[in-house]
């Protein structure tokens, strides 16, 4: 039986690679267990800055902030008071790019599968709207409506 794999923070303890050494922190994608040999040390990164928590680089400084980041920024780019709709927005990306879009003065709508998360996304993450797809017969009906 494996572990599951995920994006882990963790310490090198001991090191065959060039490219890490002992006491080196590093993130990527690896088995979540106390103790892991890395055979594939192409899936870490080592980590410069310390002075952030170590967490962060499973979230926001790690996959989902880059692919928020990227999407929103480099790829969608809506200028200040436009208009922003996140779908699957209670999400690792979803609710990151439901926030950069507010930082940049966006209109903010976004969607979500229960109450509690439409409630997080307006209560918590600065949502302008939002609402709940399971309980909408129609997406452009929704949309008009909140926005």
């Amino acid at each position: 039986m494996q572990p599951i794999a995920g994006y882990v923070v963790a310490k090198v303890i001991d090191s065959g690679h060039s490219n890490f050494k002992k006491g080196d922190l590093v993130w990527g994608v690896a088995g979540w267990e106390e103790y892991n040999i890395i055979n594939t040390p192409e899936d870490l990164f080592k980590i410069q800055r310390t002075d952030v928590p170590l967490s962060y680089y499973t979230g926001i400084l790690g996959m989902a902030g880059m692919t928020a980041y990227v999407g929103f920024y480099e790829i969608c780019a809506p200028k200040k008071g436009e208009y922003v709709f996140v779908s699957a927005a209670s999400g690792a990306v979803g609710q990151l790019v439901g926030q950069f879009a507010k930082l940049s003065g966006c209109y903010v709508v976004g969607s979500a599968g229960t109450k509690e998360k439409v409630d997080l996304l307006k209560n918590k993450y600065g949502f302008d709207e939002a609402f709940n797809y399971k309980e909408e017969q129609d997406l452009n009906a929704a949309l008009k409506r909140l926005a």
